[in-house]
């Protein structure tokens, strides 16, 4: 678990930041957290305290907010990575069950495993933003199976795409985190 605080740290010595600008990158990371789906998982005294994967979706969206300024899409990007994915995606084990990870979690451990992906977000025509990582599936056959049934579909393309390169910034994060 780790604080906001720590992660300023963390952040700042991955992009070289000199230390006269550690409070505007601190107070830029607060306002992040406080204003979009960053939920903390725990508290130690006043601090909230954030699990790896809400980090490693903090340092992604730290590099959205560079060139997305609009609050209401920096938001849907922030809960995209961090929700259930609606399509198939790896699990986690709980007690009595599972759930699927979501965007940031699978990311983590995509990671970790070597791979390189992206994550896009697509606008459409009707102003519809669309979340998309382009990692392979784990399932190649069913992959084919999938692609076969919907290049039936007739679909539309989106207008625009903003692309983050998640591995690289994760990848960065877990090396300086030691993680």
């Amino acid at each position: 678990m780790f604080t906001i605080k720590e992660a300023t740290t963390c952040f700042a010595r991955i992009d070289a930041i000199a230390e006269e600008n550690l409070p505007a990158l601190d107070k830029a990371l607060r306002n992040l957290s406080q204003r979009h789906y960053l939920p903390p998982a725990d508290r130690r005294g006043r601090a909230d305290l954030y699990p790896l994967h809400t980090i490693c979706a903090l340092r992604v969206l730290q590099a959205a907010s560079g060139i997305l300024s609009d609050r209401w899409v920096l938001d849907t990007f922030a809960r995209d990575m961090q929700s259930q994915p609606a399509g198939p995606a790896r699990r986690v084990r709980l007690d009595g069950g599972e759930r699927p990870m979501s965007p940031v979690e699978e990311a983590v451990e995509r990671v970790r495993e070597g791979q390189t992906f992206d994550f896009n977000l697509h606008l459409h025509r009707d102003g519809r933003l669309a979340f998309f990582a382009d990692w392979p599936s784990d399932d190649a056959s069913a992959a084919t199976v999938a692609d076969n049934v919907f290049s039936e579909v007739k679909t539309k393309e989106p207008v625009a795409t903003f692309t983050v390169h998640a591995s690289r910034l994760i990848a960065e994060l877990l090396v300086e985190l030691g993680a």
